[in-house]
């Protein structure tokens, strides 16, 4: 680890919770920022970083944290939802960490408190599709290493040639 990762770790141990509209739309600039990923977005993400991060805001089930680096810029974002369905799984609508600052463990800590947080709610389980692209190989190898199981791959699903894959992790054994 660098000396900046562990100037980063003692700023802010935890992730801040988004909590106001302007910190919503910071991180939306922030997901919407060019080459932040792999590939290029789709239309439906687009749409979704634009709405969810606000819509998040005193929703009392979805939710998005979010990491500062040591220029007091965002640099890593978790976006989570209640599935639709409202069985106590979250789905991740948007995970990302500035290329700048990969590998100093924004990462984990974001999904860890996701994981976290689902337990609190006596949630179940933690979605997260993925892009299969090689460019996403550090998130399937960061999600392998939190025991989250692969159980799932759709052909072609961003656009033809790039399928996603499914990625789930159970919390809690019963409730929702």
């Amino acid at each position: 680890m660098t000396a900046d990762a562990y100037k980063n770790e003692d700023r802010q141990a935890d992730p801040a919770h988004v909590t106001t509209r302007e910190e919503a739309e910071a991180v939306t600039e922030f997901l919407l920022k060019p080459g932040l990923f792999g590939t290029p977005l789709t239309p439906g993400e687009t749409a979704l970083f634009r709405e969810l991060p606000l819509a998040s805001v005193g929703h009392p089930h979805d939710t998005c944290w979010y990491f500062r680096n040591g220029d007091d810029r965002l640099c890593a974002v978790l976006g989570m939802r209640h599935h639709h369905n409202h069985t106590g799984i979250y789905e991740v609508y948007a995970f990302a960490v500035d290329p700048s600052s990969r590998y100093q463990g924004f990462g984990r800590r974001l999904l860890t408190c996701g994981l976290q947080y689902i337990a609190s709610v006596q949630g179940r389980g933690m979605i997260v599709d993925t892009s299969a692209h090689p460019s996403y190989a550090p998130m399937h190898k960061l999600l392998d290493s939190l025991k989250f199981a692969l159980v799932g791959r759709f052909p072609d699903f961003y656009y033809a040639g790039e399928d996603t894959l499914w990625y789930y992790h159970a919390v809690n054994s019963g409730g929702s």
